[in-house]
């Protein structure tokens, strides 16, 4: 029975040890793509529970989005309203994506 029972210990352990890899893994991945739409280092970062991502760039700029399937679209979004050099301010609402290109033109595109 005891054996029985540090097994079951270790092997949630070992579960828990992959979950936080994996949170980790988004977290860095979340970081890596924020850099490439801030155009500057990521100052701070945070996922609320409800799974909300929010970044401040180094530069000031920040976004806010519900997913990480938005900062996809976002890389979209980018390249085709801001030629590539990122935002000053994003937000995702619930039928739209407000943003502001450093080029400082602002647009509200529906979803």
């Amino acid at each position: 029975m005891k054996a029985l029972t540090t097994l079951v210990v270790g092997l949630s352990g070992l579960a828990l040890a992959g979950c936080s890899a994996s949170i980790d893994e988004r977290a860095n991945d979340f970081v890596d793509v924020s850099y490439s739409l801030c155009g500057a280092k990521v100052k701070a970062f945070s996922q609320s529970d409800d799974g909300k991502i929010r970044v401040v760039c180094e530069n000031d700029s920040y976004f806010s989005v519900n997913n990480q399937q938005t900062l996809t679209v976002m890389n979209e979004i980018n390249g085709a309203y801001c030629h590539g050099r990122g935002f000053s301010h994003f937000n995702e609402r619930s039928d739209f994506y407000t943003f502001t290109c450093m080029n400082d033109k602002n647009f509200n595109i529906p979803k």
